[in-house]
């Protein structure tokens, strides 16, 4: 059964001019590990599409795959923001994720989303319908 989904997803990555693969789901159920297989066997490289995995420094309550359970396999949009700043958004998300995807296209590979906050795998997939936070007042509550 395997073989056949796999068959029927590499046929319809080569009929897309820009295709994407997206592995989300609960927490613990093997996103991470499907993913880099995924991008293993269809030349890909993965984005993470996990709200706290984004934070330098939160490796471990993040859950996050290391250098060598990656094997290999290119990872964007980890750890790269501070902890201490608030102000990462899903706008801001969606601008990185768009930038990164574009890049991996033009490279000849593929995008593979991997990651539990369904509101980020929407700001990609939806992103001509996702309202941006411009204009938005931020208040934050100080204690």
């Amino acid at each position: 059964m395997l073989r056949s989904v796999l068959r029927q997803l590499y046929r319809r990555i080569r009929m897309n001019d820009k295709p994407l693969i997206v592995v989300g789901g609960c927490t613990g159920t093997g996103k991470s590990d499907l993913g880099i297989q995924v991008a293993k066997k269809f030349n890909g490289e993965v984005i993470s599409a996990d709200s706290m995995q984004i934070y330098k420094g939160l490796d471990i309550v993040t859950n996050k795959v290391t250098d060598e359970e990656m094997d290999g396999i290119p990872h964007h949009l980890m750890s790269f923001h501070d902890p201490v700043d608030s102000k990462y958004n899903i706008t801001r998300f969606q601008e990185a994720a768009l930038k990164v995807m574009e890049d991996i296209w033009a490279r000849g590979k593929l995008p593979v989303i991997v990651g539990g906050t369904a509101y980020y795998v929407e700001g990609v997939i939806y992103c001509d319908n996702l309202v941006k936070a411009a204009n938005a007042v931020t208040y934050l509550i100080k204690p």
